[in-house]
């Protein structure tokens, strides 16, 4: 029934939003006020059929109905019910329904807000976008055709050819593959949301573009404009942030930002979108730069749609670590990205000889073409990153596996031009606010350039930085940062509201200088002995087996369990063991570093970094491992920690191969092979065996129906036996008995398994009545005692802090500015 009313109500948002856009078409064309209500009616319900179809995606996601392919593919019956809501926008199809959603009720305010002529031309837009939108979820066959990929669909319609539902079309399974262990995160949660907010924001600016080109109203269309793009920018400047929050605290890469396609697909659309914001803005000061403006709202959609391709349509699967495998919507993805491409593009060079042309050329020191070429070099930024997104697509011209680019590609291009825009911005804030000649520019500028040379110098001294690059890469940042800060002070002197493109400015620049100090500045914390051996690796020293010099240096700490080490010279670091409680994956590992000060003085604290099975990527005899890292944030400087590599990860490792299929072994030879000894342990006394603890508590007595008959004495000895270092532990309750049989007597003390150990057990041998210490018969435990240890990777990152705070006062800045252009338009309305 769900199934059905769920295909049924997405296909009749789908159909209602068709109608829509012939609605606003016409009207765009007759003014007739009769298609523009019964457009927004159907606009309008489009939306409420598409909210009933997610609440029953919602449903059947929290009821785990396992026999839709949605429900079995993202989600298990074990996850917690936050993931299980997150779980909705987990999979494309769930995603692209609340794009459509967030599009929805930004139509239902632009039916409010947009004056004539762009009204109803806008809504055309935004509805055709829609159109294409839903087509993705719509699930619709024609013959062997199917378009788009429902969230409805059944296993069997998902999975046609699946051998087990050939033979049984009703088979549920008991329980779903579970959602990806990476997106377990709370940041998870919220940035995909806040994505899709940017991504249907960034729509608006596209719609007043294309409705200014289609009523040939090349002017007005900046200001309505204006805001929804600021805005977009500044959901999509959350989103990355967000999500380069993620990236730093839940993968191991050690940052927050790795140039992945799927970080780039809200890069470069936010990159564009602040090009047009330049340039929109340079429209309503002056009158020029139409172009421009046009040509850049164009872009930035048609950005999203064409990331949107690189990371749902599967081309990038192999390249990213985060990006959609195909569900057959290729064709459909570039259907709609040359859709969207070529009536945009069609139009702007369809009108382009009707487009305002600047009479006069600005002159070099002009706020017009400061801003504009601040644009352009986001402009430029941006095609750097889309070509170095697509490489891998087109290297397929020319080899048949074409590997992305490196980090260091977009290193080497992103940094020249930051600096350059770092420059511009402080020259067009000062010509922005202010017409300027050489002479006065150069006057005004005096003050920045000398304090920016002191600062960057005595930066370059603390930091003892000594590559020129990153020297020159500091003054400009600080440059940007002092320079921007004095048009900031003059503007809050003057009116507070103006100050949002100087905040942005410094924001910026604050951000420069935050990558720059958290990138090329991280330092390893080792202790001396593998200090010592990388100063030796430095100088040639170490050579291998075969006598070649080795070069890479180590920069792993090795750390045994309660055995503390001094590292860097600042901490004295200890493993304290590990928990298997209360975890949110199965399998996970929590452990446990406490960090003291060397010295002894200040805080001590303890870091929980986190290892878990891969459950979608593992099987009985090969398990893939990931890992949660854990940070200590502070004002200068992050402790970064996580762990590579564990005995208890080991042990688990050597045990799965041991499940691996192989031919069956001798009986006789197997039983000769395990390990067999004898112990004695007192009572309350706790002793080590192989990798296990072992304590015995107390004896209990042993009911009769467990007993041989005739039995004289009968006893059972209370153990505890934990793993070394973990707060996991089993009891058991081994049982030593005496009976008589035949006039002699006779012991029975049958072994007890040990729990997760495949042929270990324990038995209870004898006891001592002397001192009553109880002999246990271990069998398949090592005899030798094995240390717990812990592989670590620790670093320090100084500055991880200004990042965050460059990003929040660009945040700031664009919603200093979105305030200000908004009461603006509010006014003129």
């Amino acid at each position: 029934m769900i199934e059905t009313f769920g295909k049924l109500f997405v296909n009749a948002s789908f159909v209602c939003t068709i109608l829509a856009v012939i609605g606003y078409f016409i009207y765009s064309r007759n003014n007739r006020n009769t298609y523009f209500r019964v457009s927004n009616w159907l606009f309008g319900i489009q939306g409420i059929f598409l909210l009933v179809a997610s609440g029953f995606l919602l449903y059947i996601i929290l009821t785990h109905q396992f026999n839709f392919y949605y429900v079995y593919n993202y989600t298990s019956s074990d996850l917690q019910l936050k993931y299980l809501i997150s779980a909705f926008w987990g999979g494309q199809e769930g995603s692209f329904m609340l794009w459509v959603l967030f599009s929805t009720i930004l139509g239902l305010g632009l039916m409010k807000w947009t004056d004539e002529p762009y009204r109803g031309p806008v809504l055309f837009f935004l509805a055709l976008t829609q159109v294409f939108l839903l087509s993705m979820v719509s699930g619709i066959s024609f013959g062997d055709f199917t378009l788009g990929a429902s969230p409805f669909r059944s296993l069997a319609e998902a999975m046609p050819n699946a051998p087990f539902l050939q033979s049984n079309p009703d088979f549920v399974p008991q329980d779903g593959k579970g959602l990806n262990d990476l997106l377990k995160s709370p940041w998870m949660m919220i940035h995909p949301p806040i994505l899709f907010v940017g991504f249907s924001m960034m729509t608006i600016p596209y719609c007043f573009a294309m409705a200014a080109l289609w009523k040939r109203k090349y002017h007005e269309w900046v200001n309505p404009a204006l805001p929804w793009t600021l805005g977009a920018n500044v959901a999509l400047l959350t989103a990355i942030f967000l999500g380069g929050y993620w990236a730093y605290v839940t993968l191991s890469f050690g940052g927050y930002w790795a140039w992945d396609p799927v970080e780039n697909a809200s890069f470069v659309p936010w990159l564009l979108g602040t090009a047009g914001i330049h340039t929109m803005i340079i429209q309503r000061k002056s009158s020029t730069s139409q172009k421009a403006s046009i040509i850049f709202a164009i872009l930035a959609y048609v950005a999203v749609v064409y990331e949107t391709f690189l990371t749902r349509s599967g081309v990038l699967s192999d390249a990213s670590v985060h990006s959609f495998v195909d569900l057959g919507l290729y064709n459909q993805l570039v259907i709609f990205m040359v859709a969207v491409t070529a009536i945009g593009l069609g139009l702007f060079f369809y009108r382009y000889k009707d487009l305002p042309s600047q009479e006069k050329e600005s002159k070099l020191l002009s706020r017009e073409f400061m801003t504009f070429a601040g644009a352009m070099v986001l402009f430029l930024l941006g095609l750097v990153i889309i070509l170095g997104t697509s490489s891998p697509i087109i290297g397929r011209l020319f080899v048949e596996n074409p590997t992305p680019p490196e980090v260091s590609f977009y290193n080497e291009w992103t940094m020249p031009l930051g600096m350059i825009a770092a420059v511009l911005t402080v020259l067009g804030q000062y010509l922005f606010w202010k017409r300027q000649d050489a002479e006065s520019l150069a006057y005004e500028l005096t003050w920045p350039v000398a304090v920016s040379c002191v600062v960057a110098l005595a930066s370059i001294i603390i930091g003892d930085v000594k590559n020129i690059y990153y020297m020159v890469y500091l003054l400009t940042a600080w440059f940007a940062l002092i320079g921007n800060g004095v048009i900031m002070v003059r503007l809050i002197k003057k009116n507070s509201l103006l100050i949002g493109g100087a905040l942005s400015h410094v924001g910026f620049a604050v951000l420069l200088l935050g990558i720059l100090a958290s990138s090329a500045y991280n330092t390893n914390l080792l202790d001396e002995s593998m200090e010592k051996y990388n100063a030796a690796i430095e100088q040639g020293k170490v050579t291998d087996e075969q006598g070649f010099k080795k070069t890479q240096k180590v920069n792993f700490l090795e750390l045994k369990l309660n055995q503390p080490k001094i590292i860097g010279d600042k901490y004295k670091v200890t493993y304290q063991g590990y928990t298997l409680k209360n975890q949110e994956r199965s399998g996970q590992q929590e452990y446990q570093i406490k960090f003291e000060p060397a010295d002894g003085n200040g805080k001590q604290f303890t870091l929980h970094p986190q290892v878990y099975p891969m459950l979608s990527a593992s099987s009985r005899s090969n398990i893939q491992w990931s890992v949660d890292p854990d940070v200590r944030a502070g004002l200068f400087s992050d402790t970064y920690l996580y762990v590579s590599g564990s005995s208890y990860v080991e042990r688990k490792n050597e045990q799965a191969k041991e499940n691996a299929p192989q031919t069956k072994p001798d009986s006789t030879a197997q039983e000769d092979s395990v390990a067999t000894q004898k112990i004695s342990v007192g009572k309350g006394q706790t002793i080590a065996i192989g990798h296990l603890d072992l304590k015995f508590h107390d004896y209990s007595k042993a009911t009769d129906a467990e007993l041989q008959d005739s039995t004289a004495v009968a006893v059972r000895a209370n153990l505890e036996v934990w793993e070394r270092g973990s707060d996991n532990s089993v009891n058991l309750k081994p049982m030593f008995s005496v009976y008589s049989k035949n006039g002699e007597n006779w012991t029975y003390a049958p072994p007890v398994a040990v729990p997760g150990y495949k042929d270990a057990t324990i038995q209870f041998s004898s006891i001592d009545p002397s001192n009553g210490e109880i002999e246990l018969t271990v069998r398949g435990i090592d005899e030798k005692v094995q240390q717990e240890w812990v592989l670590l990777v620790a670093e320090e990152k100084p500055f991880i802090s200004v990042v965050w705070l460059g990003t929040f006062l660009l945040m700031a800045g664009f919603s200093v500015s979105i305030f200000r252009h908004w009461n603006r338009e509010r006014k003129e309305y």
